[in-house]
């Protein structure tokens, strides 16, 4: 799809109020997502617009392959307007800006030498950051990690009070219960079970219901006679009357609210696929497809209780794919139950493919206008995030300096440029230098440069906006009378009057040139610094974490010129 070139009409408009000397202003790009995004946080899966950054903790991919929890800085908000980039398969749906940013993967083998030293695949290892523009067919996006939960030993079933209406009845004191155990039981019950807690007449029981042909009736008896409870079996299943047990279990909701407990989700990843399998057990099947593959299935009614096995898979090194099931006609017990009287339920397959292969995905433009997000995070520059059903681990803003440039083009000098200047992501490297190096001399520009140091202590959206106002405040008073700003920023004690112009750099060609400009400037930049430190290989790199930018990292260590708070490098 071609892409437009920046016009001069938001210029002429204004000159015809009086405004003389108009400068456009604009940063180097920040990717970001499409607002469908859902981010996994500690409190549950939230749209950007939900997170609360005090309190909120998103899980990151780190370089080692593990995952963990971190605290965002801020989340980004921005209005934008122009084609996103999409990215889909069967399996992944992504959706994000031309700019946006990924971690990427790679295959890594070594020489088998007994199979006549032939090249043997061993693994796969952190290359580095790549523009979503960038990603090549042996590039991989991480969907998944190696969790490190906590290993508990026993289950404390928490001590109630004694029968308010029986004198003689006596309190019931905590429980140990071995955690494996425990975990069997609550995957089992948060599938299969319910609870029935009437106070006034002192009746309480935990049900299992299973009928007694089933193929896991046997297995889900001997389990819950291992448990310290009072268990009553017959042909449909199987009752506790146990009022401890009943009082804790009923806080997990009915079948439409049921979820999973935070402490659940949290343990390690063998106590996780416990209660995976009897999970599914309760509520699911296994089987062998055509392809001689196992194809384990999960099935529920409750949304929360979906959200919440998504994560859980996530954790235990299982990736997804969620849809729902409308109801329809079926027979139960050779009785027909018809779909009006039935609700739909969520079926969540289970895979174990936690890595996106680039080569296999399709890649086209989606016109866009609307809202896009991201995060600032201090560290693990990524965040696990899911749409349609699926997810995987997403970059986020925060990669090397912030450069910012302001431009004034007098209008005797517009015509050089009508229908050359566009979107600097839209350019070439020799195109945009060429435009640069021809307009040097024919226009006043100034650059704001914010550090990594600077960015480091406040949070990239903050950082932008200094930039930009650095930039604006370097040109001579004489230039400014109007300011055109590139997205939707508003800039304090400007002085002068501003415009926010969604995607300005494809409608106005001042912002599109100040676009170029600061792209230039900051791959110049990037240049410099090599000749300093010839090792880092900025010059291809131009400051993203690649393996061989990593490697020499942990060579020679880290330069006043990096950003200490990347996990790779601080």
């Amino acid at each position: 799809m071609a892409h437009k070139f920046a016009t001069y009409e938001i210029e002429d408009d204004l000159k015809s109020k009086g405004y003389k000397h108009i400068i456009g202003v604009d940063e180097v790009g920040r990717g970001c997502e499409h607002k469908n995004a859902e981010v996994l946080t500690t409190e549950g899966w939230k749209y950007y617009t939900e997170i609360d950054v005090k309190t909120d903790k998103v899980l990151s991919y780190t370089d080692t392959g593990n995952i963990v929890w971190q605290s965002p800085d801020c989340v980004i908000e921005q209005d934008f307007e122009g084609d996103l980039i999409e990215l889909k398969n069967r399996s992944v749906h992504i959706l994000v800006t031309p700019d946006h940013c990924f971690d990427v993967l790679s295959r890594t083998f070594k020489r088998d030498k007994n199979n006549n030293n032939r090249l043997k695949m061993t693994g796969y290892a952190f290359r580095g950051r790549k523009s979503v523009n960038d990603l090549v067919d042996n590039d991989f996006i991480p969907r998944g990690g190696v969790w490190e939960g906590e290993k508990v030993e026993n289950f404390i079933l928490p001590a109630i009070p004694k029968n308010k209406y029986n004198n003689s009845s006596k309190d019931y004191f905590e429980k140990s219960i071995p955690m494996t155990l425990w975990v069997s039981f609550m995957g089992i019950y948060l599938a299969e079970g319910y609870t029935l807690c009437d106070e006034n007449n002192g009746n309480y029981k935990v049900v299992i219901p299973q009928m007694e042909y089933s193929d896991h009736y046997g297995c889900i008896e001997s389990l819950l006679k291992q448990l310290p409870f009072d268990v009553k079996t017959n042909a449909r299943g199987f009752s506790i009357y146990d009022k401890q047990l009943a009082v804790y279990m009923k806080q997990f909701g009915d079948v439409y609210s049921k979820h999973i407990p935070y402490y659940v989700k949290n343990l390690s990843i063998d106590l996780l696929n416990i209660f995976i399998v009897w999970a599914i057990k309760g509520d699911g099947a296994c089987y062998t497809n055509k392809n001689k593959q196992q194809v384990c299935v999960y099935y529920t009614s409750s949304i929360k209780l979906k959200d919440d096995f998504e994560e859980l898979l996530l954790k235990a090194g299982w990736t997804y794919k969620t849809s729902f099931r409308e109801p329809s006609d079926i027979y139960i017990h050779r009785k027909l139950v018809k779909k009006e009287n039935q609700k739909g339920c969520f079926e969540i397959r289970l895979r174990r493919n936690n890595k996106i292969a680039c080569t296999f995905l399709h890649k086209s433009l989606v016109s866009y206008n609307g809202k896009v997000f991201c995060l600032s995070l201090p560290k693990y520059h990524n965040f696990y995030v899911r749409r349609n059903g699926t997810g995987y681990f997403t970059g986020n803003c925060g990669s090397g300096p912030v450069v910012a440039c302001a431009v004034y083009i007098p209008e005797e000098n517009i015509p050089k440029f009508i229908g050359r200047v566009k979107d600097s992501k839209q350019l070439s490297e020799k195109q945009r230098i060429d435009i640069v190096l021809e307009l040097s001399n024919k226009c006043e520009y100034a650059l704001g440069i914010i550090g990594n140091s600077i960015i480091d202590k406040i949070n990239i959206l903050q950082a932008t906006k200094k930039a930009m106002k650095l930039a604006i405040d370097k040109v001579p008073i004489e230039y400014k009378d109007y300011a055109l700003i590139d997205g939707t920023a508003v800039l304090d004690d400007l002085g002068i009057p501003q415009q926010a112009i969604i995607k300005g750099d494809t409608k106005s060609i001042s912002i599109a040139m100040a676009s170029i400009i600061a792209k230039v400037e900051r791959d110049s930049i990037m240049q410099q610094m090599h000749t300093y430190y010839p090792h880092y290989q900025w010059d291809k790199n131009k400051g993203y974490l690649t393996k061989a930018h990593i490697k020499a990292i942990q060579q020679y260590g880290v330069t006043e010129f990096h950003r200490r708070s990347f996990n790779k490098v601080g």
